[in-house]
């Protein structure tokens, strides 16, 4: 039998957010409230404001090999690359109208809503922001600006991981060693939408 938190005691602050997770990646998407005008031109979105707003509009944050996502160095020898060697790693970080599951195309495709608390919502986006070593972006593609990231990329440090991290900051029991294969961090995920 599975136990469930106490009704009382889940936060009445709390904040929805959504993981998704398609064959081979991880997005943590934040609802944020802008005004058209920031849709095109959004660097105010990643300041100081940390309260999210109900338009429907994501802010979405994922963690990629640099010369994998942007550069299209890719086939066997990328994977090789990308797994083996410590490479550097860019933090994606778009808006949009739908979150990554809905747009991804490499099935199996899921998307996780998830209840954090507005302090641990906070936490969250300190971490993300903190793993960005440039405001300035090496890469635009769409609505996404991919700057350079603080950490290496690499088979123990994928954007499963970054991912992982940034929830283990908002609170959730996530493991890192469960979060090393797409099939473990979704077990953790599903795990915890049992619990809440």
């Amino acid at each position: 039998m599975i136990a469930r938190p106490d009704p009382k005691l889940q936060p009445q602050d709390s904040i929805a957010i959504v993981v998704s997770l398609d064959a081979a990646h991880s997005m943590i998407a934040l609802p944020v409230e802008v005004p058209e005008a920031h849709i095109r031109g959004w660097e105010s979105v990643t300041g100081p404001d940390d309260t999210p707003g109900r338009s429907g509009v994501y802010e979405e944050w994922g963690y990629a090999e640099r010369a994998w996502y942007l550069e299209k160095r890719q086939g066997f020898i990328g994977v090789l690359r990308a797994l083996f060697l410590p490479t550097e790693g860019v933090v994606e970080v778009g808006i949009h109208q739908s979150i990554w599951a809905e747009r991804a195309q490499k099935p199996p495709v899921e998307a996780f809503k998830l209840e954090i608390s507005t302090a641990g919502y906070r936490r969250l986006r300190s971490y993300l922001r903190a793993t960005i070593a440039s405001e300035e972006p090496v890469g635009i593609v769409g609505n996404s600006r991919f700057c350079v990231a603080r950490s290496p990329y690499h088979l123990f440090h994928h954007c499963h991981h970054y991912t992982a991290k940034g929830l283990r900051e908002a609170g959730l029991p996530i493991s890192m060693t469960g979060a090393l294969t797409r099939n473990g961090f979704a077990r953790q995920l599903r795990r915890i939408m049992l619990l809440s």
